[in-house]
Protein backbone atom coordinates (compact mmCIF):
# COMPACT_ATOMS: atom_id res chain seq x y z
CA UNK A 1 0.00 0.00 0.00
CA UNK A 2 1.51 3.40 -0.66
CA UNK A 3 2.61 5.25 1.82
CA UNK A 4 0.97 8.75 2.85
CA UNK A 5 3.22 11.76 3.07
CA UNK A 6 1.67 13.96 5.55
CA UNK A 7 4.04 16.92 3.99
CA UNK A 8 2.25 16.00 0.53
CA UNK A 9 -1.13 17.02 1.57
CA UNK A 10 -3.38 17.30 5.03
CA UNK A 11 -5.37 14.58 5.71
CA UNK A 12 -9.46 14.97 4.95
CA UNK A 13 -11.19 12.93 7.29
CA UNK A 14 -14.37 13.61 6.03
CA UNK A 15 -16.27 12.06 3.18
CA UNK A 16 -16.40 13.72 0.01
CA UNK A 17 -20.02 14.84 0.12
CA UNK A 18 -18.96 16.12 3.61
CA UNK A 19 -15.77 17.72 2.98
CA UNK A 20 -16.77 19.77 -0.53
CA UNK A 21 -20.44 20.91 1.10
CA UNK A 22 -21.77 19.64 4.38
CA UNK A 23 -18.89 20.65 6.33
CA UNK A 24 -18.32 24.43 4.59
CA UNK A 25 -22.12 24.70 4.86
CA UNK A 26 -21.67 23.93 8.68
CA UNK A 27 -18.69 25.93 9.57
CA UNK A 28 -21.31 28.96 8.61
CA UNK A 29 -24.02 27.65 10.63
CA UNK A 30 -22.06 26.89 13.44
CA UNK A 31 -20.98 30.87 13.68
CA UNK A 32 -24.45 31.50 13.69
CA UNK A 33 -25.21 28.92 16.34
CA UNK A 34 -23.01 29.78 18.76
CA UNK A 35 -23.19 33.48 18.50
CA UNK A 36 -27.62 32.48 19.53
CA UNK A 37 -26.43 30.17 22.31
CA UNK A 38 -26.66 26.63 20.77
CA UNK A 39 -24.97 24.23 22.08
CA UNK A 40 -23.27 21.47 20.76
CA UNK A 41 -25.52 18.44 21.93
CA UNK A 42 -28.10 21.16 21.41
CA UNK A 43 -27.21 21.14 17.53
CA UNK A 44 -27.12 16.97 17.41
CA UNK A 45 -30.73 16.84 18.90
CA UNK A 46 -31.60 19.38 15.73
CA UNK A 47 -29.70 17.02 13.24
CA UNK A 48 -31.96 13.90 15.17
CA UNK A 49 -35.40 15.93 15.00
CA UNK A 50 -34.27 16.54 11.01
CA UNK A 51 -33.66 12.72 10.70
CA UNK A 52 -36.63 11.71 12.74
CA UNK A 53 -38.75 13.60 10.70
CA UNK A 54 -37.43 13.20 7.18
CA UNK A 55 -38.26 9.17 8.27
CA UNK A 56 -42.00 10.87 8.69
CA UNK A 57 -42.35 12.54 5.77
CA UNK A 58 -40.84 9.29 3.62
CA UNK A 59 -44.27 7.84 4.29
CA UNK A 60 -46.71 10.28 3.13
CA UNK A 61 -48.36 11.25 -0.06
CA UNK A 62 -47.77 13.71 -2.44
CA UNK A 63 -44.87 16.15 -2.28
CA UNK A 64 -43.81 14.65 1.42
CA UNK A 65 -41.27 12.83 0.35
CA UNK A 66 -39.45 15.57 -1.56
CA UNK A 67 -39.38 17.63 1.57
CA UNK A 68 -38.61 14.53 3.64
CA UNK A 69 -35.32 14.08 1.43
CA UNK A 70 -34.86 17.79 1.52
CA UNK A 71 -34.55 17.32 5.44
CA UNK A 72 -32.42 14.29 5.82
CA UNK A 73 -29.73 16.11 3.63
CA UNK A 74 -30.36 19.32 6.21
CA UNK A 75 -29.69 16.26 8.76
CA UNK A 76 -26.44 15.74 6.93
CA UNK A 77 -25.34 19.53 7.25
CA UNK A 78 -26.26 19.61 10.50
CA UNK A 79 -24.62 16.48 11.71
CA UNK A 80 -21.28 18.33 10.69
CA UNK A 81 -22.21 21.43 12.52
CA UNK A 82 -22.46 19.97 16.64
CA UNK A 83 -18.91 19.29 15.93
CA UNK A 84 -18.46 22.30 14.23
CA UNK A 85 -20.04 24.42 17.27
CA UNK A 86 -18.12 22.48 19.58
CA UNK A 87 -14.88 23.30 18.92
CA UNK A 88 -16.23 27.04 19.03
CA UNK A 89 -16.73 26.37 22.77
CA UNK A 90 -14.97 26.14 25.89
CA UNK A 91 -13.47 22.50 25.79
CA UNK A 92 -15.41 19.97 27.64
CA UNK A 93 -14.59 17.72 30.29
CA UNK A 94 -16.38 15.33 28.89
CA UNK A 95 -16.15 14.92 25.35
CA UNK A 96 -17.49 11.72 25.20
CA UNK A 97 -20.93 12.89 26.54
CA UNK A 98 -21.28 15.07 22.78
CA UNK A 99 -19.92 11.85 20.94
CA UNK A 100 -22.49 9.99 22.24
CA UNK A 101 -25.30 11.91 22.17
CA UNK A 102 -23.96 12.68 18.37
CA UNK A 103 -24.30 8.80 18.00
CA UNK A 104 -27.36 8.88 19.49
CA UNK A 105 -29.34 11.36 16.60
CA UNK A 106 -27.45 9.49 14.02
CA UNK A 107 -28.94 5.94 15.35
CA UNK A 108 -32.22 7.74 15.70
CA UNK A 109 -32.28 9.02 11.86
CA UNK A 110 -30.85 5.70 10.67
CA UNK A 111 -33.78 3.88 12.18
CA UNK A 112 -36.49 6.38 10.90
CA UNK A 113 -35.48 6.37 7.42
CA UNK A 114 -34.95 2.54 7.33
CA UNK A 115 -38.61 2.13 8.77
CA UNK A 116 -39.67 4.78 6.57
CA UNK A 117 -38.47 2.79 3.68
CA UNK A 118 -39.53 -0.70 4.43
CA UNK A 119 -43.13 1.14 4.94
CA UNK A 120 -42.85 2.54 1.47
CA UNK A 121 -41.76 -0.75 -0.04
CA UNK A 122 -44.29 -2.68 1.79
CA UNK A 123 -47.33 -0.85 0.51
CA UNK A 124 -46.23 -0.28 -3.33
CA UNK A 125 -46.80 -3.76 -4.15
CA UNK A 126 -43.61 -3.87 -6.08
CA UNK A 127 -43.17 -7.04 -8.65
CA UNK A 128 -40.01 -9.22 -8.90
CA UNK A 129 -39.97 -12.03 -11.65
CA UNK A 130 -43.91 -12.20 -11.30
CA UNK A 131 -43.43 -12.71 -7.18
CA UNK A 132 -45.00 -9.43 -5.49
CA UNK A 133 -42.31 -8.21 -2.85
CA UNK A 134 -44.16 -9.25 0.71
CA UNK A 135 -43.72 -8.31 4.04
CA UNK A 136 -41.25 -11.02 5.13
CA UNK A 137 -39.25 -9.89 2.34
CA UNK A 138 -39.28 -6.53 3.14
CA UNK A 139 -38.38 -6.89 6.54
CA UNK A 140 -35.48 -9.14 5.43
CA UNK A 141 -34.43 -6.18 3.12
CA UNK A 142 -34.56 -3.56 5.48
CA UNK A 143 -33.18 -5.69 8.37
CA UNK A 144 -29.36 -6.25 5.99
CA UNK A 145 -30.00 -2.97 4.75
CA UNK A 146 -29.45 -1.65 8.51
CA UNK A 147 -27.17 -4.37 8.91
CA UNK A 148 -25.10 -3.30 5.96
CA UNK A 149 -25.22 0.73 7.19
CA UNK A 150 -24.47 -0.03 10.45
CA UNK A 151 -21.35 -1.91 9.10
CA UNK A 152 -19.75 0.25 6.77
CA UNK A 153 -20.58 3.40 9.56
CA UNK A 154 -18.73 1.70 12.27
CA UNK A 155 -15.43 0.83 10.11
CA UNK A 156 -15.22 4.43 8.61
CA UNK A 157 -15.41 5.97 11.82
CA UNK A 158 -12.90 3.32 14.02
CA UNK A 159 -10.27 4.26 11.14
CA UNK A 160 -11.41 7.77 11.19
CA UNK A 161 -10.67 8.02 14.89
CA UNK A 162 -7.42 6.30 15.07
CA UNK A 163 -5.99 8.67 11.93
CA UNK A 164 -7.26 11.94 14.40
CA UNK A 165 -4.77 13.50 16.22
CA UNK A 166 -6.75 13.30 19.10
CA UNK A 167 -9.54 11.04 20.03
CA UNK A 168 -11.77 10.69 22.97
CA UNK A 169 -11.90 6.66 21.60
CA UNK A 170 -8.07 6.63 22.47
CA UNK A 171 -8.45 8.13 25.82
CA UNK A 172 -11.09 6.40 27.09
CA UNK A 173 -9.23 5.84 30.91
CA UNK A 174 -9.13 9.21 31.30
CA UNK A 175 -12.72 9.39 31.93
CA UNK A 176 -13.83 6.11 33.53
CA UNK A 177 -13.54 7.58 37.24
CA UNK A 178 -15.36 11.09 36.08
CA UNK A 179 -18.37 11.62 38.25
CA UNK A 180 -21.43 11.11 36.11
CA UNK A 181 -25.57 11.66 36.38
CA UNK A 182 -27.33 8.36 35.59
CA UNK A 183 -28.04 9.48 31.79
CA UNK A 184 -24.23 10.01 31.48
CA UNK A 185 -24.07 6.77 33.03
CA UNK A 186 -26.14 5.30 30.04
CA UNK A 187 -24.44 7.19 27.58
CA UNK A 188 -20.91 6.12 28.97
CA UNK A 189 -21.87 2.50 28.56
CA UNK A 190 -22.93 2.83 25.41
CA UNK A 191 -20.31 4.54 24.34
CA UNK A 192 -17.74 2.04 25.79
CA UNK A 193 -19.71 -0.54 23.56
CA UNK A 194 -19.90 1.27 20.71
CA UNK A 195 -15.70 1.67 20.78
CA UNK A 196 -15.38 -1.75 21.25
CA UNK A 197 -18.50 -3.08 18.85
CA UNK A 198 -16.38 -0.77 15.84
CA UNK A 199 -13.28 -1.88 16.38
CA UNK A 200 -14.65 -5.64 15.95
CA UNK A 201 -16.43 -4.85 13.11
CA UNK A 202 -13.64 -3.80 11.33
CA UNK A 203 -11.85 -7.24 11.76
CA UNK A 204 -9.08 -8.89 12.09
CA UNK A 205 -5.70 -7.06 12.19
CA UNK A 206 -7.80 -3.99 12.69
CA UNK A 207 -6.68 -2.41 9.27
CA UNK A 208 -6.22 0.94 8.39
CA UNK A 209 -4.19 3.97 7.32
CA UNK A 210 -5.04 7.32 5.02
CA UNK A 211 -5.59 5.50 1.93
CA UNK A 212 -7.79 3.03 3.61
CA UNK A 213 -10.04 5.45 4.77
CA UNK A 214 -9.99 6.77 1.81
CA UNK A 215 -11.38 3.96 -0.12
CA UNK A 216 -13.79 3.27 2.46
CA UNK A 217 -15.31 6.41 2.78
CA UNK A 218 -16.49 6.12 -0.68
CA UNK A 219 -19.24 3.93 0.78
CA UNK A 220 -19.85 6.02 4.45
CA UNK A 221 -22.87 6.67 6.31
CA UNK A 222 -23.04 10.42 4.14
CA UNK A 223 -23.13 9.01 1.34
CA UNK A 224 -25.80 6.76 2.27
CA UNK A 225 -28.25 9.02 3.60
CA UNK A 226 -27.59 11.45 0.21
CA UNK A 227 -28.39 8.24 -2.01
CA UNK A 228 -31.27 7.44 0.65
CA UNK A 229 -31.86 11.07 0.06
CA UNK A 230 -32.08 11.48 -3.80
CA UNK A 231 -34.23 8.26 -3.81
CA UNK A 232 -36.78 9.75 -1.51
CA UNK A 233 -37.32 13.15 -3.90
CA UNK A 234 -37.86 10.74 -6.51
CA UNK A 235 -40.38 7.98 -4.85
CA UNK A 236 -43.11 9.68 -5.64
CA UNK A 237 -42.29 8.64 -9.54
CA UNK A 238 -40.08 5.61 -8.44
CA UNK A 239 -40.27 3.69 -5.34
CA UNK A 240 -38.28 0.85 -6.33
CA UNK A 241 -35.28 2.91 -5.95
CA UNK A 242 -35.78 2.12 -2.43
CA UNK A 243 -35.41 -1.45 -3.42
CA UNK A 244 -32.29 -0.36 -6.02
CA UNK A 245 -30.61 1.13 -2.69
CA UNK A 246 -30.91 -1.79 -0.59
CA UNK A 247 -29.74 -4.41 -2.97
CA UNK A 248 -26.86 -2.01 -4.23
CA UNK A 249 -25.97 -1.61 -0.26
CA UNK A 250 -26.34 -4.72 0.20
CA UNK A 251 -24.47 -6.60 -2.95
CA UNK A 252 -21.75 -4.34 -3.92
CA UNK A 253 -21.77 -2.12 -1.39
CA UNK A 254 -20.58 -4.49 1.03
CA UNK A 255 -18.20 -6.36 -1.32
CA UNK A 256 -16.68 -3.37 -1.80
CA UNK A 257 -15.66 -3.02 1.80
CA UNK A 258 -14.66 -6.44 2.24
CA UNK A 259 -12.52 -5.99 -0.41
CA UNK A 260 -10.92 -2.39 0.55
CA UNK A 261 -10.47 -4.57 4.15
CA UNK A 262 -8.96 -7.57 2.76
CA UNK A 263 -6.53 -5.77 0.83
CA UNK A 264 -5.69 -3.95 3.85
CA UNK A 265 -4.74 -6.60 5.68
CA UNK A 266 -2.53 -7.96 3.04
CA UNK A 267 -0.68 -4.67 3.04
CA UNK A 268 0.17 -4.67 6.57
CA UNK A 269 1.29 -8.44 7.34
Amino acid sequence: MPIYSAAARPMVLDEAFDASLSRPIARRMARHLYRWGYTADQVSMLAAGFGVSAGLCFTGGGLWPVFGGLLLLAMVVTDCADGEVARLAPPSDKPWRGRMLDGVADLATIVSVHIAMAIVLARSNIMIGGHSLGIFEVLLLTAAGFASFSWKSSVVDDIKQRLRKTSVDREIDKYVDQKKTLFEKLLWWMFINYVQTAARLTGQGRPGGYETFRLVAAVGPSHHLVAIAVAAMLSPVAPTLYLTYFLLTIGPGNLFLYAVLARARRAES
